[in-house]
């Protein structure tokens, strides 16, 4: 896990001016990977353009010099800087060793460019993991930046000129070579406030682009093309329900393959905990497998109501982890304001929580950790699952006469009646449309209100699906949720700490079987998640059992509501500054009288902010 950063010139630009401009682009990632960082410029015989590779390690496997990057082939024809780990690198080397391949480290990215030289980018589909890298072959002098299948690791790039190529893990990195500043591209205000964040292949700045998840950029001069390399993930299922117990030991034997494989690595790997049943399940799956180390910490809150340490202490004596609670106390809260929004590549209204967490984590000594990122999209976690149904259900049987009252129930204060209005208003005809306005924040006609810019699209990826409801909304939270939203926020605001997380819930393998698995029934169970945990060995730890579920939760609705009320702020001196302002004063009255949600107050800030 990993900082990286270069160019390609093809226009003879001053090697001077461009090696001071990588140095820059280096330093910008440098908190990424603080154990080492090389950097490289190659020629291409000085003829056809010249690459500039830059890398900063955070040393997970191999931690010797052996792995240090940017790396070659033996014959130094292809050059690689590469982010994120490949978890079955070993088996991947025994079956390239009999081809007569001489390995000079036991890195897994050694293995990558290995299979990048001999087999291109089809050769990815073999591989497990996350990963983003910049791969340059010398005697084409061709550059290739790919991502993983789901976009776990970060990689943008620009083309500030016709000759000139820039990319690096984060859009900070582009700007500090010189040759681009960061703007707002504009037009995606509604978007961030009707949906919480930007699409996830779109940039929030203007001239850069974003590699998107399971494809590659090729740049051969001229313009470079977009090309998928990654197969698309079936989300069709056998429509008929099986045994909830059949699919459960299914899942559950690709579980323990899942957290076998992202136990790889050369340095202690801890676990998130919390009183939520995703960890709780990771960690019933790590204790299964018996030789991996279990080691289990939690961030709690002292005094909150929303502190879940103690339950997480339970699951972790239950399987006999090493645990270590980290308090988040004292906090300064504009000191850490102020280092969410430098680390935020896009503009999101989640990841302060997980900003505490892992910059917690890391002041303890913790390098790698693994998160059930994932598991509620997957399995089926979340009220949508349950609640979107229903409301199409009534919407098809009342749709009518729903939306003739639409225009009063929108003037009603209980904002769960204007949802409901809002749904109503939008006739939506299929199950991702319903999930599409249930799981927005600010109405698409209010986020159009509040920008002026275009209405925000209405449709989710889901939308191309049909057929078992609780199929299509896996496929629109994964989508447009978990790819859009919580894999960006999770690398943003882990690595800016340089803390590596790990997410065996997105692995495609893991995904694979699963969806293989096909369709269950939730019965009599909450969720189709709980039902499915309920039939696994030891992931319903009986010591929890009655206990309440919510995971790190931040108390909010509470910090908002010092900080813009009308006595004076005792923290979060901007947020008042941004939102006391007469735009807003509405929303700032309805959210203090407990008529409006604290994410959506919330959401305001983060525009103003970004949009700065």
């Amino acid at each position: 896990m990993c900082g990286i950063a270069g160019l390609v010139d093809r226009g003879g630009r001053s090697t001077d001016a461009l090696d001071a401009a990588l140095a820059r682009m280096q330093a910008a990632v440098a908190h990424r990977g603080p154990d080492g960082s090389g950097r490289v410029r190659l020629d291409a015989n000085g003829t056809r353009g010249v690459a500039y590779l830059a890398h900063q390690r955070l040393a997970i496997i191999d931690v010797s010099d052996a792995g240090r990057q940017p790396m070659a082939t033996r014959d130094r024809a292809d050059w690689i800087t590469c982010n994120g780990e490949v978890y079955n690198h070993a088996a991947l080397r025994a079956e390239a060793s009999p081809a007569g391949t001489a390995w000079r480290s036991a890195s897994d990215t050694e293995v990558v460019i290995e299979g990048l030289a001999r087999h291109g980018t089809a050769w990815l589909e073999r591989a497990r993991g996350m990963f983003a890298f910049a791969w340059w072959n010398e005697p084409a002098a061709r550059l290739v930046l790919a991502r993983d299948r789901f976009g776990i690791k970060p990689l943008v790039w620009a083309q500030p000129a016709p000759d000139l190529l820039l990319f690096a893990s984060t859009p900070q990195a582009l700007a500090a070579s010189g040759f681009l500043s960061l703007v707002p591209a504009g037009g995606g205000d509604a978007e961030l406030l009707a949906r919480g964040s930007l699409p996830a292949d779109t940039s929030h700045w203007r001239g850069v682009s974003v590699v998107p998840a399971g494809h590659a950029v090729i740049w051969e001069g001229g313009a470079p093309r977009v090309e998928r390399w990654a197969p698309e993930s079936r989300w069709t299922s056998p429509v008929q329900e099986r045994p909830v117990g059949e699919v459960g030991r299914e899942v559950h034997a690709a579980m323990l393959d899942t957290v076998r494989a992202h136990f790889v690595s050369d340095v202690p790997v801890a676990l998130f905990l919390s009183g939520g049943r995703d960890s709780v399940a990771l960690l019933a799956a790590a204790r299964a497998l018996e030789d991996v180390p279990l080691r289990t910490f939690t961030v709690t809150m002292p005094g909150s109501s929303l502190d879940e340490g103690r339950q997480a202490r339970m699951a972790a004596e239950y399987f006999g982890a090493e645990h270590t609670e980290l308090a988040v106390d004292a906090l300064d809260l504009d000191e850490a304001l102020d280092g969410f929004f430098a680390a935020m590549a896009q503009p999101s209204v989640d990841g302060f929580n997980t900003f505490l967490v892992a910059r917690a984590a890391r002041r303890a000594g913790i390098t790698v950790a693994l998160s059930g990122v994932g598991g509620d999209e997957l399995l089926g976690g979340y009220p949508s699952f349950t609640e979107v149904p229903r409301l199409r259900r009534a919407l098809r049987l009342g749709g009518a006469p729903l939306r003739r009252v639409a225009p009063l129930l929108a003037r009603w204060p209980a904002e769960r009646v204007a949802k409901l209005a809002a749904i109503a208003a939008a006739a939506p005809d299929s199950v991702a449309a319903v999930w599409w306005e249930y799981r927005g924040l600010w109405s698409r006609p209010e986020a159009q209100a509040f920008t002026g810019g275009a209405m925000p699209q209405a449709r989710p990826e889901g939308a191309d699906l049909d057929g078992d409801p609780f199929i299509v909304i896996r496929a629109c939270e994964w989508r447009e949720f978990l790819v859009r939203q919580l894999l960006p926020d999770a690398d943003a605001y882990t690595m800016c700490h340089a803390l590596e997380l790990r997410t065996p819930f997105v692995d495609h393998e893991f995904v694979r079987a699963v969806l293989a698995a096909g369709r269950w029934s939730r019965g009599s169970s909450p969720t189709y998640k709980q039902a499915l945990f309920d039939t696994m060995p030891d992931v319903t730890v009986p010591v929890l059992r009655g206990e309440p579920k919510q995971g790190f939760v931040l108390p909010f609705a509470s910090w908002l509501r010092e900080a813009v009320s009308r006595s004076r702020p005792s923290h979060w001196a901007d947020v008042a500054r941004r939102l006391r302002v007469p735009k807003y004063q509405a929303q700032v009255d309805r959210f203090l009288a407990g008529r409006l949600h604290w994410s959506r107050l919330w959401a305001l800030y983060v525009r103003e902010r970004m949009g700065q």
